[in-house]
Formats: C-alpha cells, sequence, structure tokens
C-alpha cells in the first residue's frame, strides 16, 4: 500500500479536485449514462464537479492525498441536503454541461434515499485511473471514518459502480439495495456504514 499524506483541500483546490473526480469518474456506469459522448464526458463531468463542490463548499470538506491523485467530498451529518440557493447555482452548469433532465430529476430524488438518523455523507470518491489499487481510497476516506466512530455516527453514501462494492465492503460498508438510477439508466447502491467500536 503506498503511503500518502492526506488533507483537507482548500478552496483553491476545487479545480484540481474537480479535475481529479472527472477522471475518475469518467468510465462510470452513472456517468456513461449522463453523458454518453466519451469526447466530451471529461469536460462535462469536470464541470459539474467544479460548480457543485464550490457552490456547497461551505457545507462539505473535501479531502485529498497532496497530489490530488484521490478525492473525498464529505457533507458532515445534518448538512447533506443541497440548499435552494446552491441549487440554483448548480443547475445552470449542469443544463451547461448538458445533463439531462432524467438524469437531474434522478440525481435529485437520491435525497430520499438518505436515513433520517445523523450521518456522514460520502458524495464523491475518486481516485484518478492510473494510481487506482494503491490503497489511496482507504487512506483518503480513513480520516472521516475514525471521526464518525469516534462520534458513535452512521456513514452513507451510495456508489453507481457495483465493482466499487468489494472496496467499500472492506471499508466495513453493507450494500443497502439496488435500484435504477433513472429509467433506462444503471443501478446504483445505496450501502451504510455502522460505527465501528
Amino acid at each position: 500500500m503506498e503511503t500518502a499524506s492526506v488533507r483537507c483541500a482548500d478552496r483553491v483546490d476545487v479545480p484540481a479536485a474537480a479535475q481529479c473526480l472527472a477522471r475518475a469518474f469518467y468510465d462510470d456506469p452513472v456517468c456513461r449514462f449522463v453523458w454518453p459522448d466519451d469526447s466530451r464526458r471529461a469536460e462535462r463531468a469536470g464541470r459539474s464537479f467544479r460548480r457543485q463542490i464550490d457552490a456547497l463548499w461551505a457545507r462539505r470538506e473535501v479531502h485529498a492525498d497532496d497530489d490530488f491523485r484521490c478525492v473525498a467530498v464529505w457533507a458532515r451529518p445534518d448538512e447533506w441536503q443541497i440548499p435552494t440557493g446552491a441549487l440554483l447555482k448548480i443547475l445552470p452548469t449542469w443544463l451547461r454541461a448538458r445533463v439531462p433532465v432524467a438524469a437531474l430529476a434522478a440525481y435529485i430524488r437520491t435525497d430520499a434515499l438518505h436515513p433520517e438518523e445523523p450521518h456522514w455523507y460520502l458524495e464523491f470518491l475518486g481516485t484518478a485511473p492510473e494510481h487506482r489499487g494503491q490503497g489511496l481510497g482507504g487512506r483518503v476516506i480513513e480520516p472521516v471514518l475514525r471521526q464518525a466512530d469516534e462520534e458513535g455516527v452512521a456513514v452513507w453514501t451510495w456508489s453507481s459502480n457495483r465493482q466499487n462494492l468489494a472496496f467499500y465492503h472492506r471499508q466495513g460498508f453493507e450494500v443497502l439495495d439496488e435500484l435504477p438510477f433513472a429509467t433506462g439508466g444503471p443501478p446504483i447502491f445505496p450501502i451504510r456504514r455502522e460505527p465501528q467500536a
């Protein structure tokens, strides 16, 4: 496992974080569904990640290794909802990035999947393709998992890639369900992690 220091990113790091996530999610089933044009997906996804992280900055923590090979975007307990004002800032970027209306509706519907209990929400976790398999994902999420354990709070997320479920299982997550992201879209997997002793 590669040794990498993990830090909370600053706002000036948003472009680097967004670029990493765009590369990490390039072949993700939901991203392929949202942006089927291979030649435009990275640019459109990068723009969307950047605007969303920036608009929600006050309600998110961005953790990354020093070289932005792996990025995790977290919402603290009771801060996972996207406020109307932030949504109004994000929506034009999504529309310019040609996110289909069905995908927008599906993404917003995922809010209903959140548990009612206080929980940390792992909004995004992505590792640049050439750095996968080096343990970076586990290292980048470890500080918040440890904090959640200390607080006795659950962690919740959904995976859009069946291939990532084994990774999440190793981190203590359990798959809750398998649901279609949107009509004709790929499945998504709500997953939850109990606080560990």
